[in-house]
């Protein structure tokens, strides 16, 4: 497909999706003069950023954050929003022991165990080639030419009693699959729990930046601005239903819901937010639970995110379930008396209590399951849509991506900026591989 001239300033284009992605595409749109359209399925714009109004409160879905490495355009676009500056308090549940996160040496040492990480030690000096293994972990995750899978990727550079300790329960609780048939790329999910010489070599950000009145305000900002700047929103309404596109496309959705056939799928994530005594809480913002004796993975508490979304005398558990092998249909709340056996067992709360308020929220989409092979299927669709015409899938869902959501941003604004240079569809999907490599941090 030939390149295409540069479009002109005022030509039309659709933005498929509201969520931060899309609005970021069609803020930097409008922002050149283009007249753009916004198509958004849902009644409520703002996607993974939607509120959850919870005790009257718009709580997050899930521990959002942004970290002050993160691509700077995201603080750009909301910078109205007042973004503050929070001390991280991160904790994690491990072997019994509540341990500082991100991990430094001494609490990585701890967390796995004298003998484990011993064990470790001298498997390097034994086999110096699974050192250099592990010192090039994040160029070999990249390969995935020879993808050799997730489970043998990481026994290869840590061992086995490293994997079976902390790596393997990880990934049986949030893809739900033997890890022998997820791909290597999985070992890049959590940054600081992936490579272990990362907690010991580099220096981890104990910081992180979060919007005064949470990350809803995010969406209400950025839709004032793109209303105030003429921009159309259609809500409710499916984008394949909608025959008359304007110009160009910047499709934020699901990327396998525009290709026939395409075997990308995802796993989902439970939230359960529970309203406790304020006592009940220490000073941890986030706790993080890999063993599979847990059902939770990720516990927060809003609170101390924003002042905004706190009550006097209660707090909000924002509990974290991932969908794994429960499926999409279980009922948590019928359960509340295990949950909350198994947040005091983690030393999350100081005693057995019950919630005075119980709110579960099921998100379908959440996790990419990264099977072997992924990337090819992911390469095949993105090809479909470009044959298909001037469509430039971009964000979290549009790429199949996990990723933070300054990283969703940075290609919505790749994506305009290739078509305003007069890139066609068919370069971007050959431009999209270069996004797979993204870490995600937390």
């Amino acid at each position: 497909m030939a390149s295409q001239s540069p479009p002109s300033r005022v030509e039309a284009t659709t933005v498929v999706g509201a969520g931060i992605a899309g609005l970021s595409a069609a803020l930097i749109l409008a922002r050149s003069g283009h007249d753009v359209q916004i198509i958004e399925e849902s009644k409520q714009a703002g996607g993974m950023l939607a509120p959850i109004i919870h005790d009257g409160l718009p709580l997050d879905r899930g521990s959002h954050r942004v970290h002050p490495q993160a691509h700077p355009l995201l603080i750009e676009l909301t910078r109205e929003a007042q973004w503050q500056s929070k001390k991280r308090a991160g904790t994690l549940v491990l072997n019994g022991r509540h341990l500082s996160y991100p991990l430094n040496p001494i609490s990585f040492i701890r967390g796995l165990g004298v003998r484990t990480t011993t064990s470790m030690g001298f498997g390097w000096l034994k086999r110096p080639r699974d050192f250099r293994r592990t010192l090039r972990w994040e160029e070999d995750r990249t390969l995935i030419e020879k993808d050799e899978g997730f489970e043998p990727f990481v026994i290869r550079r840590v061992g086995e009693a490293a994997y079976r300790n902390f790596y393997e329960p990880y990934a049986r609780k949030v893809w739900g699959v033997e890890p022998g048939e997820l791909s290597q790329t999985v070992a890049k999910q959590r940054v600081s729990s992936s490579n272990p010489l990362q907690s010991i070599l580099r220096k981890t950000e104990q910081h992180f930046l979060y919007p005064a009145q949470g990350m809803a305000s995010l969406i209400d900002l950025m839709r004032t601005k793109l209303e105030e700047a003429g921009t159309t929103f259609i809500t409710g309404q499916s984008y394949k239903k909608i025959a008359a596109e304007k110009g160009a496309v910047f499709y934020t959705g699901h990327l396998s819901d525009m290709v026939p056939d395409c075997t990308l799928h995802h796993r989902g994530l439970y939230l359960l937010h529970l309203t406790v005594p304020k006592e009940e809480l220490g000073p941890t913002d986030t706790w993080y639970t890999p063993e599979t004796k847990y059902w939770f993975g990720r516990v927060s508490q809003p609170a101390l995110f924003s002042e905004a979304l706190t009550n006097e005398k209660e707090r909000v558990l924002c509990v974290e379930i991932p969908e794994g092998k429960w499926g999409a249909e279980k009922d948590f709340t019928a359960h509340i008396d295990v949950v909350m056996d198994q947040l005091h067992e983690a030393r999350i709360t100081q005693n057995k209590v019950l919630p005075s308020q119980v709110q579960q929220t099921f998100l379908p989409r959440v996790y990419p399951m990264y099977l072997r092979g992924w990337e090819k299927e992911q390469r095949r669709a993105l090809k479909y849509i470009a044959s298909k015409g001037p469509t430039y899938p971009c964000g979290r869902q549009g790429l199949f991506l996990h990723c933070n959501m300054d990283h969703a941003v940075a290609t919505a604004a790749a994506a305009v900026e290739h078509w305003k240079s007069g890139g066609d569809s068919s370069s971007w999907a050959q431009r999209c591989q270069e996004f797979s490599d993204f870490r995600v941090r937390d």
